[in-house]
């Protein structure tokens, strides 16, 4: 199986110095990030934040075929709810049947609309404590550093737990 990550879970996973157990769950699969992602992940550097150099460090960036590029602009053209980052990523998965991580909910529609297996954020979270890379205590900690971190929140922990 191969895996690519967006921007905002890997942001997240990364404010929450949390990038070694994700990886770690997924050891077994190839996993990366694209060139638009790359882009997005530079701009926090470009103002000071130096969490998304962890996640190059972690994570190689996979390069569109041109054919996945013209379904890129294709997506570009018709779709202006989700983001650059997501599109690429999405392009290549339907090519290539792989799989694709996000957080945006949209954007976890959009490629399950377009074929594409989806891996949610509540996935991985669940699949931390189950494999037993962290306990059920971790993940409930990491959820809160995620959400306090990131400034986000995440919806329906039960879920997870």
């Amino acid at each position: 199986m191969t895996v690519i990550f967006d921007t905002d879970i890997l942001s997240a996973f990364a404010k929450a110095e949390a990038l070694l157990p994700l990886k770690k769950l997924f050891s077994k699969h190839d996993i990366y990030i694209t060139p638009e992602i790359y882009e997005e992940l530079s701009i926090p550097v470009d103002y000071g934040y130096a969490f998304p150099l962890k996640i190059f460090e972690e994570f190689e960036i996979i390069a569109p075929s041109k054919e996945e590029q013209g379904i890129y602009r294709e997506f570009l053209r018709a779709n202006r709810r989700v983001g650059k980052g997501e599109l690429e990523a999405i392009s290549i998965c339907i090519n290539r049947k792989y799989y694709f991580s996000s957080m945006d909910e949209a954007a976890l529609s959009f490629a399950q609309t377009n074929g594409v297996t989806t891996i949610s954020l509540h996935s991985i979270l669940r699949s931390l404590w189950e494999s037993e890379i962290l306990t059920k205590e971790d993940v409930k900690k990491l959820i809160s550093e995620i959400e306090q971190k990131d400034n986000t929140r995440i919806k329906d922990i039960q879920k997870i737990l």
